[in-house]
């Protein structure tokens, strides 16, 4: 203890200047200090847009020609060229057949014999080669999907797996041409699907 001091007196004095000081402060700080505010939290939205390329099969759809305009009704002049003229027969049957065929037809038909070709070799003889493709020195397969009826006629054509645009066109072209032996489930003729290589060789 310091002489002329006595700490215990003074004690008592000591912590009411603190909590003065102290509560001076805490009154400071409420009235200059601003008021924070809350803001409510908003998740952040990532929006991705993913660019898918079209399949070949897609890239070489051809838009089908339009319907021929109907002929102007022309008044006849007589009861007997009224007779003689006729409606013209609009055949339906070979576009009905074709298309019951490619409705009914699953991807895959299970069958005892699967279809042969039989006019493959005449048909590569006569496929001309396109000259952009002689220069460019290019040849391989062609993946074609063909959908044959029961007597073996190639019905439609589809492209699978593209070489180059000139020979798909000739191969998709040709294929029409080849016949095959129709495909036989139980001695019964079955319209399918096969996968068919239609090969280019610069060397034939």
């Amino acid at each position: 203890m310091y002489e002329g001091f006595d700490l215990k007196k003074l004690y008592p004095l000591h912590m009411r200047i603190a909590l003065l000081i102290t509560l001076v402060v805490f009154i400071l700080a409420f009235m200059f200090i601003p008021e924070g505010k809350m803001q409510e939290y908003k998740p952040k939205v990532i929006t991705r847009i993913e660019v898918q390329k079209l399949p070949p099969q897609l890239r070489n759809i051809v838009k089908p020609p339009p319907p021929p305009k109907p002929k102007m009704p022309v008044a006849a002049e007589s009861d007997e060229e009224a007779e003689a003229e006729t409606i013209e027969k609009t055949d339906f049957e070979g576009y009905e057949k074709e298309a019951d065929i490619e409705l009914n037809v699953p991807d895959f038909v299970p069958y005892d014999t699967p279809p042969m070709p039989i006019n493959l070799d005449e048909i590569r003889r006569r496929t001309p080669y396109p000259e952009s493709a002689k220069r460019l020195g290019i040849e391989g397969t062609v993946w074609l999907k063909l959908l044959l009826d029961t007597e073996g006629k190639v019905r439609k054509v589809v492209l699978v797996k593209s070489l180059y645009p000139a020979l798909d066109k000739v191969a998709m072209t040709m294929v029409k041409q080849v016949k095959f032996t129709p495909a036989m489930q139980r001695d019964l003729p079955v319209a399918v699907w096969l996968s068919f290589p239609y090969k280019f060789s610069l060397e034939d």
